[in-house]
């Protein structure tokens, strides 16, 4: 089967600031963060000041996503664009990689494809389904219809959308999601997070993965699960729960995920409120 055509994504980035003097042989390597369904790199902008900038930072938006939106979403188009976009535009080729939810997938999927351009995965609210999980996201229209339904049609307040959700009002967050939604896109999405297995997690090799649940809204059991099969192809790979996050905790505790991402990038321990699955 042809390999679809990498697109060039948009990106912002921010260089790392702790040093005086930088050269590539010498520039840590990278972070790419990428976002989850419906958002965008916007998503991580209450991250960002908590980060020390010691590494560079790439804010991708993933294909059908905002200033990336020109090209429709599949997940082999993510997974070439994003291995094109290490391969050609970081320092090292090389990079860690930060995913949640839709993001975390991709991130996943990434790794077992193209191990020797990841550094670490650090990833969130991408477990794979089974159960009712699987069985709503293995029928995509009916939530992409239910999906737009809210994002377009709801006359609900910031704080009634969002209070459901476990964070905080973020207005521009939501005016992206509506910008960005569209059934074609809910579909695609919906799609490649039912289609990531622990086959493909176990299939890992070689690359340090850490996957992680806000106890509120992931599956936590899931998420144990898929930290064995992750194991099994790498043993440094570990599952974490954080008990008092939502999905999108990176909105919700933005210090506190950008403290994991840090330990977890720099092989250090775990934050306290990081709960390790056995």
């Amino acid at each position: 089967m042809t390999s679809p055509k990498p697109i060039e994504l948009s990106y912002t980035t921010h260089p790392p600031t702790l040093t005086t003097t930088t050269t590539t042989s010498t520039t840590p390597t990278p972070i790419l963060f990428l976002h989850g369904l419906e958002t965008s790199s916007l998503e991580y902008k209450k991250v960002l000041p908590f980060l020390p900038l010691s590494h560079p930072l790439y804010l991708i938006d993933l294909p059908g996503h905002s200033t990336s939106i020109q090209t429709p979403f599949t997940l082999k188009t993510a997974i070439a664009s994003l291995a094109h976009l290490i391969t050609t535009k970081t320092p090292h080729g090389k990079a860690h990689i930060v995913g949640l939810s839709l993001g975390g997938f991709v991130a996943l999927k990434l790794a077992q494809e193209h191990p020797s351009l990841i550094a670490s995965v650090f990833s969130t609210g991408c477990a794979p389904m089974t159960g009712f999980r699987h069985w709503f996201m293995a029928r995509p229209w009916l939530l992409a219809t239910l999906q737009i339904g809210v994002n377009r049609w709801l006359p609900i307040s910031e704080a009634m959308f969002w209070a459901p959700i476990g964070c905080p009002p973020f207005p521009q967050l939501r005016q992206v999601m509506r910008e960005n939604s569209s059934c074609e896109l809910l579909v695609a999405g919906y799609s490649a997070c039912a289609s990531v297995t622990l086959e493909d997690l176990a299939g890992i090799s070689g690359v340090r993965v850490a996957i992680i649940a806000g106890a509120k809204r992931d599956d936590v059991e899931g998420t144990r699960e898929a930290g064995k099969a992750l194991r099994r192809g790498e043993e440094a790979c570990r599952a974490f729960v954080v008990r008092e996050a939502v999905h999108l905790w990176d909105l919700q505790f933005p210090e506190l995920f950008a403290d994991g991402v840090m330990a977890w990038v720099e092989g250090r321990e775990m934050p306290g409120e990081f709960e390790e699955l056995e």
